[in-house]
């Protein structure tokens, strides 16, 4: 199985913009148990019946950060507002700009701390009986360009114990690892609904979990898995993706224990079919960039996960 995971870097104009893809149907099955739960699935069983289902496109991506002017045009500032549980760094810059000043040179960057607020830029009119205009636009990255990766051992298999699983792509994989968001990605080739646990102890910084359909047929796929980022203690943060819809355990803000279920595998985004992909990404110049990690071995011991192994959580 491979799967490719893409982390868009969120790019923002003043009064720009957004485009969204339209809603394809599909064909799934409905299943009603003895207790009147509701199951879809793309596999018939006795009983379901044959439904069309459409992805559902929100008018507008949920947004967690922003920015805001305090004050006016004319004499304000601009407050970065983060409200992921994980810090962000944001590129500012100032375009068109027509009779205005501002207090720091720009292009800047700036680290917005979890949950908080930060003034970046103050703006003021220079000449008060002349025009003036400007825009400014923004990028934006998950994280902290000073994290440095440090786990004090190495991280768990994000699978259940008891049982052997095939890694199907490893490090530097040439079928989708081969970019610098994934070139340390893993992926585990699971059956669809097999438990998933933290590699690792963190908070759920970022989720997504309303997609169900998988393929490699259409590029856009791969924005549409779903996936929990976990962000560490050190600041690195590790992610889980092309899990189940609906399936993710706890919400954004949840502190997560080391081997705590936190999911369900599946076949959601680009994808071959079902499985698991695991990533541990850093900010690395307002990039988010793989980075390579071990895994706890039966011993205790850490291993570097290769194409081909079968390997059991302990």
């Amino acid at each position: 199985m491979l799967g490719r995971l893409t982390s868009t870097i969120l790019f923002l104009f003043l009064l720009g913009l957004f485009q969204f893809s339209s809603a394809h149907a599909e064909k799934l099955f409905k299943y009603v148990d003895d207790q009147g739960n509701v199951t879809f699935t793309d596999r018939q069983l006795s009983g379901s019946r044959s439904v069309k289902v459409s992805q559902v496109e929100k008018e507008e991506p949920e947004r967690r950060f922003f920015m805001q002017l305090r004050g006016t045009r004319a004499k304000g500032t601009l407050q970065a507002v983060n409200q992921y549980f994980g810090p962000v760094e944001i590129r500012l810059e100032m375009q068109d700009q027509k009779n205005i000043k501002v207090d720091r040179g720009l292009p800047a960057r700036f680290v917005v701390p979890a949950r908080g607020e930060l003034p970046t830029v103050r703006i003021q009119q220079q000449r008060k009986n002349r025009s003036f205009s400007y825009r400014y636009s923004y990028s934006v990255v998950f994280g902290d360009p000073n994290a440095k990766h440090d786990p004090t051992r190495p991280y768990r298999l994000p699978v259940p114990a008891g049982k052997f699983y095939r890694i199907s792509q490893a490090f530097n994989g040439a079928a989708t690892h081969n970019d610098e968001q994934n070139l340390y990605a893993v992926d585990i080739a699971l059956d669809e609904g097999t438990p998933v646990h933290a590699a690792r102890g963190g908070v759920v910084m970022d989720v997504a979990n309303d997609f169900f359909s998988g393929g490699v047929d259409d590029e856009s796929l791969a924005q549409k898995a779903n996936y929990v980022r976990i962000l560490h203690d050190d600041g690195t943060m590790a992610v889980y993706a092309h899990l189940k819809l609906e399936t993710l355990q706890f919400p954004i803000g949840t502190r997560v224990r080391r081997g705590q279920l936190i999911a369900f595998s599946g076949n959601t985004g680009y994808s071959t079919g079902p499985h698991l992909h695991f990533v541990v990404q850093k900010n690395v110049g307002m990039k988010l960039v793989a980075i390579p990690f071990r895994f706890n071995g039966a011993k205790g011991e850490g291993f570097t996960p290769k194409e081909g192994m079968y390997v059991a959580a302990n």
